[in-house]
């Protein structure tokens, strides 16, 4: 899918920053000068380049500001973060421009028309003035800000073609490269792109030349998005304790309603969440809830919550209710199926969530612990937890990969006659494929392994010692 960016400049972000826009005439000052004025002190006759006395003189109600670049990035950061909502790809572009890549949100939208009528609700409610951009690459959409009105998504040459038609004049370049590239005769940009580009670059310069590629997407042109605030954290706070554990569903469906706004917003989404109970002893309990597969619906988080609850027991009262999250991962809505089948069944994810929920379970994920044995190599991790992280070792090429899913420990003694080992009365048959452990530095005694099957349909296995006794060592 080919990019589309969106830029959002806003031309009086250093006059609105901190107060918002005004219909009152409003200047920025910088060293006795203006440097910035809205269309109320426009209209008075108030230009940039005037002295500060000029302007008081033309326009008695004028109200002055300094310059404040904290205040105007804040105000820009701030709007990088409302812009999260649209798209994760928000690319500052200082002093005064928002860059968004919103090609790979069309069918979250619903499509161009769609995406192109959120973006104006924005700017609707937008507290600063704004000019809406569009392009193929970030610099074009910076400077193609007066397009006709749009029903479908243009095509790379269409945006081309209006890069073509701007006058070099007008373009966002140095003050002597702009007189540089008129003094030939070239008027509008599009003069320029039949020429060759080293010819360009050397009558130019290489950052003319760069820009030109970047501007037409002959060039890569990365850009770094912002990050969304992280982690989530929000509290509330009780009047009186609260000593019925149910009573705490409304205020815990207050918070997650809270959390999958700002997952919504960011299109993020979190795999496990932190509840702490401030109690009136001044203890707090921690309630951890995880999920099989991440997600950011608060109905979900609320049922399994409300399981851990019930298994719960308090020890005082609850004064205060907190909750925090794990770390945000992105969230990709196309993954999801377009025509679910209304027959289906629960995805599995969701039993398993509920089952986790249950302490008295005790579910485990088993996994590799880095031990020779079999049954001391089997470690317990939480089912729902963080995986390990250690990589074992590749398995030597003799080495059978497939182990059983129900390990014993120890491992049970079999009935043996006449070498054939019997299980519950009856023979195994022995595959003719084995495996041998040996571990003499240990002390143990070497063990070589079959599998083997049982009448009833089981399918084991079974090892030899050096005895020559058969043992049970799992199923699969």
């Amino acid at each position: 899918m080919s990019a589309l960016w969106v830029a959002l400049r806003f031309p009086l972000l250093p006059l609105e920053a901190e107060a918002g826009p005004s219909t009152a005439p409003r200047a920025l000052v910088r060293r006795h000068r203006i440097e910035l004025a809205n269309g109320a002190a426009l209209a008075a006759g108030v230009s940039p380049g005037l002295r500060l006395a000029t302007a008081r003189a033309l326009c008695e109600h004028l109200e002055i500001q300094e310059a404040s670049a904290s205040a105007r990035e804040n105000a820009l950061a701030r709007q990088a973060r409302h812009l999260l909502a649209l798209t994760p790809q928000v690319c500052p572009a200082p002093p005064d421009t928002l860059l968004l890549e919103v090609g790979g949100c069309l069918k979250l939208f619903g499509g161009f028309r769609n995406l192109l009528a959120r973006i104006d609700q924005y700017r609707l409610h937008c507290p600063l003035t704004s000019r809406l951009g569009l392009g193929h690459t970030p610099l074009a959409a910076c400077h193609l800000s007066e397009l006709p009105a749009l029903d479908t998504r243009p095509e790379t040459a269409r945006f081309q073609a209006w890069l073509a038609e701007l006058p070099l004049a007008g373009l966002d370049l140095e003050p002597a490269l702009r007189e540089r590239l008129q003094a030939p005769g070239f008027r509008t940009l599009g003069e320029l792109f039949p020429l060759p580009r080293p010819a360009l670059g050397k009558r130019f310069g290489a950052a003319f030349l760069d820009w030109l590629q970047r501007l037409l997407g002959e060039k890569a042109d990365p850009r770094r998005p912002i990050a969304p605030p992280r982690p989530f954290r929000a509290h509330r706070e009780f009047d009186q304790p609260i000593e019925n554990l149910t009573l705490l569903e409304t205020p815990m469906a207050a918070l997650l309603a809270d959390l999958e706004d700002s997952l919504r917003r960011h299109q993020e989404e979190v795999a496990a969440i932190r509840w702490h109970l401030m109690l009136n002893n001044r203890q707090r309990d921690t309630l951890i809830v995880r999920r099989a597969r991440p997600g950011h619906d608060a109905a979900t988080w609320l049922d399994l919550s409300r399981r851990r609850l019930e298994h719960h027991t308090l020890g005082a009262g609850v004064l205060g209710l907190a909750l925090d999250s794990s770390r945000c991962r992105p969230r990709n809505p196309a993954l999801a199926e377009l025509f679910p089948d209304p027959g289906a069944r629960p995805p599995l994810e969701r039993l398993v969530e509920k089952l986790a929920m249950e302490p008295a379970l005790n579910l485990y994920q088993p996994s590799d612990g880095g031990e020779h044995l079999p049954e001391q190599d089997e470690r317990a991790l939480p089912f729902l937890g963080r995986p390990a992280t250690a990589r074992l070792a590749e398995p030597s090429p003799g080495r059978v990969n497939d182990r059983p899913l129900w390990l014993l420990d120890p491992p049970r003694r079999l009935d043996d006659h006449n070498n054939v080992p019997h299980w519950r009365g009856r023979p195994l048959t022995l595959f003719p494929q084995s495996e041998r452990f040996s571990q003499p530095w240990h002390g143990a005694a070497p063990r070589r392994y079959r599998v083997a099957h049982h009448p009833d349909g089981l399918c084991c296995w079974v090892f030899q010692d050096d005895q020559h006794g058969w043992w049970l060592q799992g199923f699969f």
